[in-house]
């Protein structure tokens, strides 16, 4: 019986593998680590691939985490509370009083439940405007921060749902100003430590020490590394990292109700409460850091986590009633391959509930877009080109040939199109709640194209402007 369900495990383990790897392959993945929990402890753990710099993936591999990170932060914020120090029911300027958005009646009535929760008003748009900025001076996080004063709030504080990074660097701020220490400085000593987690990265110099290989973009469908910096300032809700071994540490201590190996980081209680679906979300319901919902196909209570950075992607999904969870790191993402690149850890949970991974299809618009704004390059340059056929004689002589109203007529249209087409094609990350920079960031062969595009339409209407001039010039002198 014994050596039936010892087969049996390893049955499983091949088909979490060979799901997993089909995944990477799905997605274009170069590596990835999975890690599956059950009954509080390890049972399966290996790397697939190579790592950004050809050395084969283990569960040792670093990678980062992205908002994986965010739940961390949370059990910092619970630590305080459970400490004294902090009143999650407070508001957010009692323990960091300089803390202000552009309408200060908002960010006055701000409370630290609101900021967990994603409720707080601060835009989505704000976590664009102060993320990713590579920034390791002394105070870096605290400068991102500062910057929130000229963000505009969406909505009053506890009024509606909406996701933000911004939000959590504000928490790593009030965590750092109450304990009196740098944010990555207070996990390695509260959180880290105390779980084993030896190689998590929360500092440029764990990043240095780690060697934590660079990440891959899709440009054009095929994975190209990024050599990112590391982020400092962007440590509270995206650039923690390690290991997947260190990842399971923490997962371990969140089923084992704050406690792992005879070493306590939160209460049972303040773990519940971090893990209880507090308010609607976009998606599920969310807590403080974490997503609560159902496990497709099974109803099982699921609690989990996605995070994702310009070249990395992590996923923690936990299902605490069997107290079972699996975690999938990967050094590759797409932003608008998002889905795909999750269904890694989804589809390996459901296996492991004994029921059928589902299929996930890509996303049109991920193959679109890219060669969209490809074509729409090519265009302008071909128009942009089009007057030195002007040079030939017939169209030299057809070009004179026309009237002065037809030139200034034809040169306003010509002009005002391509003004307008700049005009939408910069605003066209906005209308998806980002910026230019930040798809060049993400999505680098849509960015990319999108500032191409809108620079070419705007030389294409000083060049129309420029002939027209010329033209309205000869024929005066004719």
């Amino acid at each position: 019986m014994a050596a039936a369900a010892a087969g049996d495990a390893t049955t499983d383990r091949s088909r979490l593998d060979a799901y997993v790897r089909a995944r990477l392959e799905a997605t274009g993945t170069p590596g990835a680590a999975l890690a599956v929990i059950e009954g509080g402890r390890v049972t399966h753990q290996r790397g697939f691939g190579e790592d950004g710099r050809g050395r084969a993936v283990t569960p040792d591999t670093p990678f980062l985490w992205g908002s994986v990170s965010k739940p961390i932060t949370s059990l910092a914020v619970m630590q305080q509370v459970e400490a004294g120090r902090v009143d999650l029911d407070a508001p957010v300027r009692t323990y960091l009083p300089w803390f202000r958005l552009a309408d200060r009646g908002v960010s006055d009535r701000i409370t630290v439940r609101h900021l967990l929760t994603n409720t707080s008003g601060i835009p989505a748009s704000a976590s664009s405007e102060i993320a990713d900025r590579y920034d390791n001076a002394p105070g870096a996080l605290a400068d991102a921060v500062r910057d929130l004063a000229k963000t505009v709030p969406a909505a009053g504080p506890g009024e509606s749902y909406a996701y933000s990074s911004a939000g959590y660097a504000v928490l790593g701020a009030l965590v750092e100003e109450v304990s009196g220490r740098p944010f990555g400085t207070y996990l390695h000593e509260r959180v880290f430590g105390p779980l084993g987690m030896d190689h998590a990265v929360a500092t440029e110099r764990d990043f240095e020490r780690e060697r934590v290989a660079p990440g891959h973009r899709s440009v054009f469908g095929a994975p190209v590394p990024f050599a990112a910096p590391y982020d400092t300032s962007g440590v509270p809700y995206g650039h923690m990292g390690g290991s997947v071994r260190d990842l399971t540490r923490f997962t371990l201590a969140v089923l084992g109700g704050g406690r792992l190996d005879g070493r306590r980081v939160l209460s049972a209680q303040g773990m519940a409460e971090s893990r209880r679906g507090q308010v609607e979300s976009d998606v599920d319901r969310f807590g403080l850091g974490w997503s609560v919902g159902t496990l497709p196909g099974t109803g099982e209570r699921m609690v989990w986590k996605s995070g994702s950075l310009p070249g990395h992607d992590a996923m923690v999904v936990m299902l605490p009633d069997s107290d079972r969870a699996v975690i999938v790191l990967q050094n590759a993402f797409h932003l608008l391959r998002a889905g795909e690149f999750h269904s890694a850890a989804f589809g390996a949970a459901r296996l492991l509930s004994g029921v059928d991974p589902g299929t996930t299809s890509t996303d049109p618009m991920a193959t679109v877009l890219p060669w969209a704004s490809a074509a729409l390059v090519v265009l302008l340059l071909l128009c942009a080109a089009a007057p030195a056929l002007r040079r030939l004689p017939g169209r030299r002589a057809a070009a004179r040939a026309r009237s002065r109203r037809r030139i200034v007529a034809t040169t306003t249209a010509s002009v005002t199109a391509a003004l307008l087409l700049a005009a939408l094609l910069w605003r066209l990350p906005a209308a998806f709640g980002g910026t230019v920079e930040a798809a060049l960031l993400w999505a680098p062969d849509v960015g990319w194209g999108v500032v191409a595009a809108a620079g070419l339409a705007l030389l294409l209407a000083v060049e129309r402007t420029v002939l027209a001039a010329l033209d309205l010039r000869r024929q005066g002198e004719g």
